[in-house]
């Protein structure tokens, strides 16, 4: 009736409306929301529209804007949900705007405003500019501050604690006292503790490949086949900082490919407030409508978790994912992380894999898909199976939207809030699993950019272990003997080795260019070989799991890269100084990385990728 409605009104021609009708038997779904996602009605005509149709008022909110002692703070979050917002009082009788016109939305107004309640139209972008408008101040507070007012010890706003830095105190000091009262003694401990420590460490993620290794990959199985009309909404986040237009274009062309009705979809541009230049590129695009701007009040800190934390209060998904301005995921992944929910009702998240469109530009972004590819295929497998904390990647996390507002969502000040999220979530009991979708990235290509992003990572990772390590007791009873040894080994190993990396380079040289000799008194038997067998078959067997892994992934040309691995983790072991320098004198900085400068991305606007194997693209 709507669709002849619309007919009648000139708003749409026949041939829209039965295309649209055509998709709404086949995926459910109203045919409004299918009008407007697909372009075959403007918004506001669409709105003006159900205001006739149900013989309503239609009221244009950013011209007579509501009276804002009616919209209250207690509120705001049903205002958001149910797409409703008193605006005027007169009399007694409350005017009621909603951009849902249906009979179960009338009761809900009738039920918290009175049987005498006006009821009038509006549009949905003017709901939820009003709300930013009118609580902008408030909703910046609560993205920054619910997490530590709820659980303080889980929030790196406050990087260190008393006992960790009288403990790190302590440690220095004695260290310190030993070194000058017998130095042989203390370099002996100390290298001894850094040559077991990192033994240990490269022993568990050896193990960690070889048991991913052994989980069948389903990376080239048929798409996932689901009843549409069975999909839920689908909220995806996209924030974005300081990006260049082909980066966005490619986003926006990433999204529209993906096998997913799209009046389902509720996609989220997440921009900062003050960036004029992002926001002017996309406001010159013709989006389609059920993409929306999300302007996030700037101020610090100013990161990505807390701009995701913003865009929360307004999703309107059953599930929620994040996409990075970079990412390409394969068109089914939604339907396939919706399998994998349905397949298990207690998992918490599920992450895809991560890997790289633009593997072929240099040295540097072979090295880093031969890293991803082993961390994404062989150990966050690895780390699912046996049920241990998964330091969830940056982008392509899927969740259950209900789960993460209860959650409170990413930690504001924590530089990797993926992979503290994916810690919080295993300390109270959930799971995340790990599917074999794979969204590609860009890759960096840039030697100091690189350096820039790898520092943010591993100083998140640092926040990661200090916040998580405040009470190293409750952490252990909370996730058993077997988690909270992982997460020693894992988040705590990957930061030691990186920072090992450039002692123990230094060490090997001193001892192959002058002698054994020359180190002997601070390298005792067995320590020395042990230190040996750290650098030559650690490294080897790292090495050798990285050209299995690539190896499953086809990426055949990448297995001569391999072999340089030492070089390439040389380069972390830089960042990891840069990262340490920065968690004592600039925590929550966040490191922008620079994306659009592929040599992949052409002048033509399209990514040279070739399904999932760009090796062979």
């Amino acid at each position: 009736m709507i669709g002849e409605f619309l007919i009648n009104e000139g708003l749409a021609d026949k041939e829209i409306i039965e295309k649209a009708l055509a998709v709404q038997k086949k995926s459910g779904g109203r045919l409004g929301d299918i009008l407007q996602a697909t372009g075959g009605i403007r918004a506001l005509d669409y709105y003006r529209a159900l205001s006739s149709y149900y013989g309503l008022e239609f009221i244009d909110l950013t011209k007579d804007p509501p009276e804002e002692d009616l919209v209250l703070d207690k509120d705001k979050e049903v205002y958001a949900a149910e797409l409703i917002l008193p605006v005027t009082a007169a009399r007694g009788v409350v005017t009621v705007v909603t951009a849902d016109p249906c009979e179960r939305v009338f009761q809900l107004i009738r039920s918290r405003w009175g049987q005498d309640a006006r009821v009038a139209v509006t549009s949905k972008f003017d709901i939820f500019w009003t709300l930013q408008r009118v609580f902008d101040v408030k909703y910046t507070d609560e993205i920054i501050s619910e997490l530590y007012e709820r659980s303080p010890e889980k929030s790196a706003l406050k990087t260190f604690t008393w006992p960790q830095m009288v403990t790190a105190s302590f440690l220095v000091l004695s260290f310190i006292v030993i070194l000058y009262i017998h130095h042989p003694t203390g370099m002996v401990l100390f290298n001894s503790f850094l040559t077991v420590s990192i033994s240990v460490v490269l022993v568990y993620k050896f193990i960690l490949s070889g048991i991913g290794l052994g989980i069948p990959s389903r990376a080239h199985e048929a798409p996932v086949e689901i009843d549409e009309k069975t999909l839920p909404v689908y909220t995806i986040l996209v924030p974005m900082f300081m990006e260049k237009k082909v980066t966005v274009e490619h986003l926006v062309d990433s999204i529209l490919r993906l096998d997913y009705p799209a009046h389902k979809l509720d996609v989220k541009l997440v921009l900062e407030g003050d960036d004029d230049k992002t926001i002017e590129i996309v406001k010159g695009m013709k989006l389609p409508l059920n993409f929306e701007i999300f302007r996030v009040p700037p101020g610090e800190p100013r990161t990505k978790p807390k701009a995701c934390n913003y865009a929360l209060k307004f999703a309107k998904g059953e599930f929620i994912t994040i996409y990075d301005a970079e990412d390409r995921p394969d068109p089914g992944q939604l339907k396939t992380a919706i399998q994998a929910f349905r397949e298990d009702g207690g998992i918490a998240c599920v992450q895809s894999a991560l890997n790289y469109y633009n593997s072929r530009d240099n040295w540097l972004t072979r090295m880093f898909t031969i890293e991803y590819t082993n961390w994404f295929d062989l150990m966050l497998p690895a780390l699912s199976k046996l049920k241990h904390p998964i330091p969830l990647g940056g982008t392509s996390n899927h969740f259950r939207t209900a789960f993460l507002k209860q959650m409170v969502a990413w930690d504001p000040f924590n530089v990797t809030e993926d992979a503290d999220l994916g810690i919080r979530m295993s300390r109270l009991g959930y799971v995340s699993k790990v599917i074999s979708s794979t969204t590609y990235e860009e890759a960096n290509c840039r030697t100091i950019s690189w350096i820039k992003q790898r520092t943010r990572w591993l100083k998140g990772y640092m926040q990661t272990y200090l916040v998580h390590m405040r009470s190293p007791a409750k952490l252990y009873r909370e996730l058993g003997a077997g988690g909270f040894l992982s997460f020693q080994l894992f988040i705590g190993g990957t930061v030691l080795s990186n920072l090992a990396n450039i002692i123990l380079y230094v060490i090997f040289f001193i001892w192959l260019l002058a002698g054994a000799d020359t180190i002997d008194y601070l390298f005792p038997s067995p320590t020395c070989e042990l230190a040996l067998i750290n650098f030559v078959v650690g490294n080897a067997a790292l090495i050798l799991m990285n050209i299995l892994s690539i190896y499953r992934r086809r990426m055949y040309g990448l297995i001569p890269y391999a072999l340089t691995a030492p070089l390439y983790w040389l380069l972390g072991g830089i960042a990891s100084y840069r990262a340490l320098h920065q968690l004592f004198f600039r925590p929550s900085y966040w490191d922008k990385t620079e994306h659009g400068i592929s040599k992949v991305l052409t002048k033509e606007g399209k990514v040279a990728t070739a399904g999932s194997r760009p090796e062979q693209s």
